[in-house]
């Protein structure tokens, strides 16, 4: 029975910083009201929480009556988390950008590299975490498969693969770290309550991937290799010449994804360009109008990825009580 109690007050407890995270601000009324926690619960959990310095009181605001009611706000700065893209090109590029609880942006870095080394990464690393103390999160973004260890598999930059880029980070810096395939975060990033979307990346001459959403949770798949639309068989070893040949590789992928998922809404990133009417106009040689997903053009991911990667920082931090689920293995 004790052990059931602990477990409910943790939940308790997230689903308290869930609201914190999304909301930054609120009173004990209002929390009590929007997570359906008894008041006298919640005003326990708030003042651990402002003891640990996760909150802290604002200004107490005017109630209908009675003393004045508490307001808390989330601590900013309570922790920090660093978010790291690894993108592949013509030079193997690095962005590091270190957020706040509020997701505003602290510090970036940026480097080029033309034969990309492990070493480079740790470099931008130590002076990140010589400056900043309060960051307690890792999370990493790569152009590639990764299992549920931080293991990478197949991946765009060769000096990655079969590196657990995870427990290496892990044991320099002794905080919490997540790693994750590029389009699965950009697909986080993007989502705003779709119960089905699809984020379909086409770069100019590397294997395309996707990132799936299905019931308004990542879906990874049984080994972690769903969304790996350049290993179809119609697809498999053919890397985009041009744009005509890479306009059937990318009919080919979404005819596939729409067969087999359906989905609601497929946002493409294509290096190529295309608009919305000549994709349709292609589908619809294979695919009854009728079947047509929301078909929505993004010119770039980036900004996603490093939404995701925020969500990812935030998520890795729950465990196992899980309110909203990001990751789903």
């Amino acid at each position: 029975m004790a052990y059931k109690s602990d477990d409910l007050k943790q939940f308790h407890v997230q689903k308290i910083k869930d609201y914190f995270y999304d909301h930054h601000e609120g009173s004990k009324a209002l929390l009590s009201e929007e997570t359906g926690i008894s008041k006298t619960t919640c005003t326990t959990i708030l003042k651990e929480m402002e003891a640990q310095g996760f909150l802290m009181q604002k200004a107490c605001y005017a109630s209908t009556g009675g003393r004045p009611g508490k307001q808390y706000q989330l601590n900013k700065d309570y922790q920090h988390s660093c978010l790291i893209d690894i993108k592949n090109g013509k030079y193997v590029q690095v962005i590091i950008e270190v957020r706040n609880l509020y997701s505003e942006i602290i510090k970036t870095n940026w480097g080029e590299f033309q034969e990309f080394k492990l070493e480079y990464l740790y470099q931008m690393l130590d002076e990140i975490m010589a400056q900043d103390s309060f960051v307690s999160v890792i999370a990493v973004s790569i152009p590639g498969v990764v299992d549920q260890n931080g293991s990478i598999g197949q991946c765009d930059i060769k000096t990655l693969e079969k590196q657990n880029l995870k427990t290496i980070l892990e044991e320099k810096w002794d905080v919490k770290v997540v790693v994750e395939n590029d389009v699965n975060l950009a697909v986080v990033g993007y989502h705003q309550g779709e119960e089905s979307l699809v984020f379909l990346y086409q770069p100019q001459c590397m294997y395309s991937g996707c990132g799936i959403m299905l019931n308004h949770c990542l879906y990874r798949g049984n080994t972690l290799f769903a969304g790996e639309v350049g290993y179809l068989a119609s697809c498999l070893g053919r890397q985009p010449e041009d744009r005509g040949s890479a306009k059937e590789l990318l009919i080919h992928q979404l005819v596939a994804l729409i067969c087999i998922l359906n989905p609601k809404t497929i946002a493409i990133c294509s290096f190529y360009g295309f608009e919305i009417t000549e994709i349709t106009e292609e589908l619809k040689k294979y695919i009854d109008r009728n079947h047509f997903p929301e078909l929505l053009i993004e010119e770039d991911m980036e900004s996603y990825i490093l939404k995701g990667l925020m969500e990812a920082s935030i998520d890795i931090q729950r465990n196992h009580f899980k309110i909203k689920q990001v990751r789903k293995v």
